[in-house]
């Protein structure tokens, strides 16, 4: 073959060979978020926020050497949970280390005016009326079973207070399916048993409506209270 005859590759300077059709390779995995919980075996990673909220799901790479699919919904109802765990331990112990006021200050100046009976038994009947209201609204999510199926339909969950109950995940599509698929699936379904068992941040905030306000600022102050009373 004669020196000037070319294969037609040898113009690229860095040339490689096309990759063959197939799998494509999975990302190298990273350190994750948050706090996170693990099963026993080390091949489920769960990482969820300071307030339990699942951030993400990680699966070993080889986790099919460890675990068979048939275990592997045991496997992340472990991680899910110890992770939950883990969160709500940071929360009681930040809760401690706080200096939380016995009441809430107000948010408005308080009433000066004199107070009757008649008015003081309107007053706790307010109050009674729109802590019922709130109690309710908590009551529609605390102790109920929430249940939640992913939209491929191969992962399904319970969960009650936050915490996941039961997990079920299809095996013979574990056995087969790439892991993002699989942490796709089990990252949906887990976050939104969380959203749906746990209420909403806002019904957890000390209320803030004109009778409770009127009744805080009194119980907070005694001088305030004896003086609208009449007996200072």
């Amino acid at each position: 073959m004669s020196d000037d005859q070319r294969w037609g590759f040898e113009d690229a300077d860095d040339w490689e060979p096309t990759p063959k059709a197939g799998r494509v390779p999975e990302p190298e995995a990273t350190e994750p978020d948050g706090i996170t919980g693990q099963d026993a075996d080390r091949v489920v990673t769960v990482a969820v926020g300071e307030l339990g909220e699942v951030l993400s799901v990680r699966l070993a790479a080889d986790w099919r050497r460890s675990v068979d699919p048939r275990s592997l919904q045991g496997s992340v109802l472990s991680a899910a949970n110890n992770a939950t765990m883990q969160a709500l331990a940071k929360q009681v112990d930040e809760v401690r280390q706080t200096d939380v006021p016995a009441w809430p200050s107000p948010t408005r100046p308080p009433e000066t005016t004199p107070l009757t009976a008649d008015a003081a038994f309107r007053l706790m009947d307010a109050v009674d009326a729109e802590l019922a209201t709130l109690t309710d609204r908590l009551a529609s999510v605390q102790n109920q079973r929430t249940e939640v199926a992913s939209a491929g339909g191969h992962v399904r969950g319970t969960a009650m207070n936050g915490q996941v109950s039961t997990l079920t995940v299809d095996p013979y599509w574990a056995d087969s399916a790439r892991n993002p698929e699989i942490e796709g699936e089990l990252i949906e379904v887990l976050r939104e048993l969380r959203r749906r068992s746990t209420p909403d941040p806002e019904l957890t905030k000390w209320p803030t409506s004109p009778a409770i306000t009127e009744l805080t600022a009194l119980v907070s102050d005694p001088t305030l209270l004896l003086r609208r009373l009449g007996l200072s």
